[in-house]
């Protein structure tokens, strides 16, 4: 396999990427909003403003580089009276107004409502950094005002420490710097019962963009995790091995009393024609890739179960029939049989029976609805399946029936569980591995190949199933010229007949048995009166 692939940044596959989970980011984004919006609602306690401006003067002479300045030059001097705002803010931060401010607010209010605001110690004082930090004051540029702003959860109290330091800021300036400093209000503060915080529209937002860059980085965590197949040339390029086609994503549509099955065969009448296309590609180019070869015997396989190739293995049979090859399909799954579901028959008297007895293979070929289709089913369950297909009597059993049909597919268990698929592959001309679009892991496909390349099988290449998300299935119209009717029928249509015919014949046999045996009970009877 090959492991020198390039590392490059592919956009249009990160794009691909996000469109194909864009409904997880958008789950995401819901979710984040809601639940920022509750939080903001429901859990973060709201917050009053209140403000107050506060305009420094000074009637003192300023002391500048040193030197004492003249009074009368420097009252009116604004540029001077700004370096008085920074002291200001400082006077008013400290922790001695903090502490009256908090005896203040605990004297007015009492200590059920200061409770629910700040944290209140055993002494029913207020930490002073706690009060603090609901205070900001800042100095406005290019004037001489001091905008004093506090945010508490009430707002009776961010105005009463608003009008606090209206009222007493002037006594702390005059105490710490001079009679000569003055700091006047002109309005008192204003109650506003309107939160500035938190703000439910901003926080909503915050949390669907959290959301969603939160979604994209574990998108592209998962996808860098994944290692499922979603490409078919990095699929060809990792292994050196060709990929035989592709089969698009569909599923069966059951009306009425149809019996419901995990299996759909192309005839069923709902299958897309773009399905039906792709086996017939894979039909050309299965008999190209076995053209060299003597046997055209082939297995069917997969590394993990589930990923479609009992179902792929009869599409194929069926195709290759349609064709004019006369084919023989074997189901050589023993232990969990498929091929007798998808054809709707018996299962016993298979190919368990044949590997005990290969002196009378004819007894254990089943003819299906195609004329040139047959079918040998599991047969019996027994204990040792790997035993029997890996025994010499496998290698006659292929070597009679090779000469008598064009084309035999074996359908065998998945390859990383069982040793009786690669025990089959080195009788036959080589494998083909199914696997499942967005499923199978490359790990398992890693595992698989190592296991067929450590048993010296051949295997011819791979078939991508169950393809999604591809365009060309969605674009492709089917043609809509009239098409001429055939004489000779067809393989679906025989199989309506023949299901008709068969439902036919047994009513009139049963209607037939049931008046023989009413005449015989009439002729007993009046046997029995003569005597």
């Amino acid at each position: 396999m090959k492991n020198d692939e390039r590392n490059v940044i592919d956009f249009k596959e990160i794009f691909s990427l996000i469109f194909r989970r864009l409904w997880l980011i958008i789950l995401f984004a819901v979710c984040g909003g809601i639940i920022a919006f509750c939080i903001s609602k429901y859990l973060i306690a709201p917050k009053y403003e209140a403000h107050v401006n506060l305009y420094v003067q000074s009637d003192s002479p300023l002391i500048t580089n040193g030197i004492s300045s003249n009074s009368n030059d420097n009252r009116g001097d604004v540029n001077n009276l700004k370096q008085l705002t920074n002291t200001y803010i400082e006077v008013l931060n400290d922790d001695l107004v903090m502490q009256e401010m908090g005896s203040e607010l605990m004297t007015r209010f009492g200590y059920d409502i200061i409770s629910k605001v700040f944290t209140v110690d055993k002494d029913n004082n207020i930490p002073a950094n706690e009060l603090r930090s609901t205070i900001f004051i800042e100095s406005v540029p290019d004037t001489l005002v001091l905008k004093l702003k506090v945010i508490t959860k009430d707002p009776e109290v961010s105005v009463a420490i608003c009008n606090y330091f209206a009222v007493y800021s002037d006594i702390y300036i005059q105490k710490a710097i001079g009679s000569g400093c003055k700091a006047q209000y002109m309005t008192w503060a204003k109650y506003n019962d309107v939160p500035v915080s938190p703000n439910m529209l901003k926080n909503t937002a915050l949390g669907v963009i959290s959301a969603i860059l939160f979604s994209l980085l574990l998108i592209f965590v998962m996808d860098f995790f994944d290692d499922s197949v979603r490409d078919v040339s990095s699929l060809g390029n990792r292994y050196d091995k060709s990929v035989i086609g592709e089969v698009g994503h569909f599923r069966s549509k059951l009306l009425n009393n149809d019996k419901k099955s995990e299996f759909v065969s192309l005839f069923d009448k709902y299958v897309p024609f773009t399905v039906i296309e792709n086996y017939k590609s894979i039909r050309t180019s299965i008999i190209y890739r076995l053209s060299s070869y003597d046997k055209k015997v082939i297995s069917i396989s997969s590394a993990e179960p589930f990923e479609g190739k009992s179902i792929t293995a009869a599409n194929i049979a069926i195709t290759l029939a349609q064709g004019g090859n006369k084919v023989l399909l074997i189901d050589a799954d023993l232990r969990n049989p498929a091929q007798h579901e998808i054809f709707r028959i018996s299962e016993k008297r298979g190919l368990s029976n044949v590997l005990t007895d290969v002196s009378d293979i004819d007894r254990y070929i089943k003819k299906t609805f195609m004329d040139k289709l047959d079918i040998i089913t599991s047969g019996e369950a027994v204990s040792n399946p790997s035993e029997l297909v890996a025994s010499e009597n496998m290698d006659r059993i292929i070597e009679k029936l090779e000469e008598r049909y064009s084309y035999i597919i074996i359908d065998t268990p998945a390859v990383n569980f069982f040793t009786d698929s690669v025990e089959i592959a080195k009788k036959v001309s080589g494998m083909i591995m199914v696997v499942r679009y967005n499923e199978t892991s490359t790990a398992d496909i890693d595992s698989a190949v190592s296991r067929i390349e450590f048993f010296e099988a051949n295997m011819l290449g791979f078939i991508l199933n169950d393809v999604k998300n591809k365009k060309k299935y969605n674009k492709f119209i089917e043609p809509a010229r009239s098409i001429a009717p055939s004489h000779r029928l067809t393989d679906a249509q025989m199989v309506h007949r023949n299901s008709s015919s068969y439902r036919a014949n047994n009513n009139s046999r049963n209607n037939n048995s049931s008046r023989q045996n009413s005449n015989r009970n009439r002729n007993t009877g009046n046997n029995k009166t003569r005597k």
